[in-house]
């Protein structure tokens, strides 16, 4: 015993008899197995002493050592039992120990349970054992407060246990409250810190959307452990995306993602399964790059890897619904139901694309049902947030503000020397698939001979579902009752690519203010065809007339794409192409009115996310368009737009946005430039 004790563990074994030699007394058995659990062979400790027992039961040390060597094999809950039937053979710290034990062994088993309760979808039962295991750490914890070592290491298991329930603001607190003040700790106070705590405290951090702190804490994770298990390096990925630091996210998974194996031990037969969480992440990163295509297709090749497999199904159907295909996105959802039904990740699937189909009354009940069963889950919170905003007003208003100058040959036969127009809507909460409004909308523009302008206020309801939308308003000027207008307006997805829309007015603000001010009125018809490929690739088809009461009907045709030519987290840049043609079929008159004009432009946008922190967000956007222009009896010439905004997303309801811009273009062979202004907000109550 002197000899194991001394850490001389070899020659201590040697020095021990043969536990067949006969004579061996219960105290002999019961030293001979103290010595076997200091050279860690707690399963010949634990023979020898039940041998022991068995000739003395009431054998203080073969007891003992008995308790010992089951909480040395890890059977913390049979040593706490035997430990009980002698519990005062124990020292208090001795008991405190036993007491922890089975609390981590409890919280071992419960991380267990949950996952085989998710396994199975019971996920109302998912959290019970892990909340009956925080609450036996919180009881140990009170009872420890005279062993800082067992004090500590049962916080440990607190901030463990509380990151895994989801109680992240709780799992922070607990962390920033250890002894070694980790907010503000050095990297070797850090270390001293257990690796599982680090690295539950960082994904709480992170889900608290404090994505620097995760990262840090990560990275010393890592650092330190560079055998750490995969979903620690995953972690870390979404820390660093989180923390807008995507190229380092993209190299720390283009690393994991060589280095973790298919298959364990090369085994074809025994595949890895860390690697389908390392494959998953290698599919969603081209798409939180704004590279869906790519995301799709690495998508498309994971579920043929994996044809059966319902989360790869599933992570597919995300794909297809960002990329604006619902429809699409519905039949592999279903794909996935048919595997498995009740699994999260299908049913929120089932609730996105119900959502994006109109559906929603099915959207409205699938959200609430897992709402209920995953309150803290951050995907669920937003979708179901949505569900509630429809039983709130919404407004949305926009302003603008412009002033033209054209040269000595022309009169400003078109804007006038300063023009204004204010729109604003007003949004009752969502009934059923209905919705009532009250719109604003004011016109003005001063001309040489004096101001004139639209001053209409509107009332009206609208309709959506299944991807149709109705819409109906009745307006006058001002409330007098004057020029009473009825517009009404559809459109409809044919599927996930084609949609078309038909509207009317039976007085619009379409007509010239020239013409409102010869006593002219207008009645406006269009029809559309929008076909989105997807969100890099789309194109529009719009005729319209505008029939005047002074006989004219003007007739507008107007064409266009956008192709979307690069991405990347924070930058898009798209290139389109518009052509426009009108005719008016009585030239001439009191307003502006060419027999025909017809214009091309080429259009360069581009989005820079500047600044985003979770749903907070400034959008820089800038558009080029030069053009060429043509009008009869005068010929063509170029033309020119520049806008220049900034979009701020100040909340996950409300945004305002701002901007600039200038236009050049010529009318009656007189060129007008225009500066202009805007700034309009919109948000749910």
């Amino acid at each position: 015993m002197i000899l194991a004790e001394g850490k001389q563990i070899s020659d201590a074994l040697r020095a021990l008899p043969d536990p067949r030699t006969a004579g061996l007394t219960p105290t002999n058995l019961a030293d001979m197995a103290y010595v076997y659990r200091l050279a860690k062979q707690p399963e010949m400790a634990l023979a020898l002493v039940n041998r022991a027992l068995d000739l003395a039961p009431e054998n203080r040390w073969a007891w003992r050592e008995k308790v010992f060597s089951l909480s040395a094999l890890g059977s913390a809950f049979k040593a706490e039992q035997a430990a009980r039937n002698h519990w005062d053979w124990f020292s208090r710290p001795e008991q405190q120990q036993l007491k922890a034990s089975v609390a981590t062994q409890s919280t071992r088993d419960a991380y267990q349970e949950r996952k085989r309760l998710d396994r199975a979808h019971r996920y109302a039962e998912l959290n019970l054992p892990l909340k009956n295991a925080l609450q036996l750490l919180e009881i140990n914890r009170a009872e420890f407060a005279d062993n800082p070592r067992l004090e500590l290491t049962t916080r440990y298991d607190q901030i463990y246990v509380s990151r895994e329930l989801r109680l992240w603001k709780q799992a922070i607190a607990e962390f920033e409250s250890l002894p070694q003040h980790p907010r503000t700790a050095s990297e070797d106070t850090l270390r001293n810190i257990p690796d599982y705590v680090r690295t539950a405290a960082a994904e709480a951090y992170d889900a608290d959307q404090q994505p620097k702190e995760a990262v840090r804490l990560l990275e010393s994770v890592v650092q330190q452990y560079p055998g750490s298990d995969v979903d620690v390096f995953i972690s870390l990925y979404y820390a660093y995306l989180d923390a807008e630091q995507y190229d380092k996210g993209e190299a720390l998974l283009t690393k994991i993602q060589r280095v973790t194996p298919i298959w364990v031990h090369g085994s074809v037969n025994d595949p890895n399964w860390e690697r389908m969480g390392v494959e998953q992440t290698w599919v969603m990163d081209p798409a939180y790059r704004n590279n869906l295509a790519l995301a799709e297709q690495r998508a498309r090749d994971l579920m043929n890897a994996a044809p059966f497999n319902t989360s790869s199904i599933n992570t597919l159907a995300t794909i297809e619904n960002w990329r604006g295909w619902p429809a699409q996105s519905l039949k592999t959802t279903q794909l996935a139901q048919a595997y498995s039904p009740q699994s999260q990740g299908t049913r929120f699937n089932l609730a996105q694309n119900f959502r994006d189909l109109g559906w929603n009354k099915r959207w409205g009940t699938e959200i609430t049902d897992l709402y209920r069963l995953f309150p803290k889950d951050q995907a669920v919170q937003k979708n179901w947030l949505y569900w509630q905003d429809r039983r709130r007003p919404s407004i949305s208003s926009e302003y603008t503000s412009g002033k033209s100058r054209g040269n000595n040959t022309t009169t400003n036969p078109v804007t006038g020397n300063r023009d204004q127009e204010w729109l604003t809507r007003l949004n009752s909460p969502w009934v059923g698939n209905w919705r009532g409004f009250l719109q604003h909308h004011w016109i003005w523009s001063s001309f040489d001979e004096g101001p004139v302008s639209f001053n209409r206020l509107g009332a009206g309801a609208e309709w959506r579902y299944d991807r149709k939308h109705f819409w109906a308003m009745l307006s006058n000027d001002q409330l007098t009752g004057q020029h009473v207008g009825l517009a009404v307006g559809w459109s409809q997805w044919l599927n996930d690519h084609w949609q078309y829309s038909l509207n009317a007015d039976t007085y619009s603000t379409q007509t010239p203010l020239r013409a409102k001010r010869a006593g002219y009125s207008g009645k406006y018809y269009s029809a559309d065809v929008n076909w989105r490929q997807s969100e890099s690739r789309e194109a529009y088809l719009s005729l319209s007339t505008l029939a005047i009461s002074d006989g004219n009907n003007r007739i507008d045709f107007s064409a266009g794409g956008t192709q979307r030519i690069q991405a990347s987290p924070h930058h898009i840049t798209s290139l389109g192409l518009d052509v426009f043609a009108e005719h008016n079929t009585q030239p001439g008159g009191d307003y502006f009115n060419p027999a025909n004009s017809q214009s091309i432009n080429l259009r360069l946008e581009h989005q820079w996310i500047t600044s985003r922190d979770y749903d907070r967000s400034l959008t820089q956007y800038f558009k080029v368009s030069p053009g060429y222009g043509w009008q009869d009896g005068f010929g063509g010439a170029p033309t020119v737009d520049l806008f220049y905004e900034h979009k701020w997303q100040l909340s996950r309801t409300w945004d305002l946005h701002y901007g600039v811009g200038w236009g050049s273009n010529v009318y009656d062979g007189g060129r007008e430039g225009r500066v202009y202004g805007l700034i309009g907000f919109g948000g749910v109550f």
